[in-house]
């Protein structure tokens, strides 16, 4: 597990890699979670009842070159806990086309 930021890790479990933060402040429909070009961004917002944002978190993350962009989902634990987890591909062989870029999007 290395950890990225204050209550952010990576870990590399088997053929996957997880990402690994701490929400629990935000529900769920306040946090947004992209992919695009081996990157994840986790973004949260809370807006108070006056319209004014009282809470923000924003984690960007470097996955590395070897994971399938389609592959990523997300789930949110009961404590409040996001686990973005992403598959590894097999290398691509001699000869073979370059891997096409992605964007996905995922709203909890």
């Amino acid at each position: 597990m290395y950890p990225c930021s204050l209550g952010t890790w990576v870990r590399a479990q088997g053929d996957t890699y997880q990402v690994v933060a701490d929400v629990s402040q935000f529900e769920p429909p306040d946090i947004v979670v992209t992919t695009s070009n081996c990157h994840v961004a986790i973004q949260a917002e809370k807006v108070a009842e006056d319209g004014t944002v009282c809470d923000t978190f924003t984690h960007k993350c470097q996955l590395p070159e070897d994971t399938d962009p389609l592959s990523v989902s997300c789930t949110l634990t009961e404590t409040g806990t996001l686990v973005i987890t992403v598959r590894r591909r097999a290398s691509a062989g001699p000869g073979q086309p370059p891997q096409l870029l992605y964007r996905s999007e995922a709203m909890l």
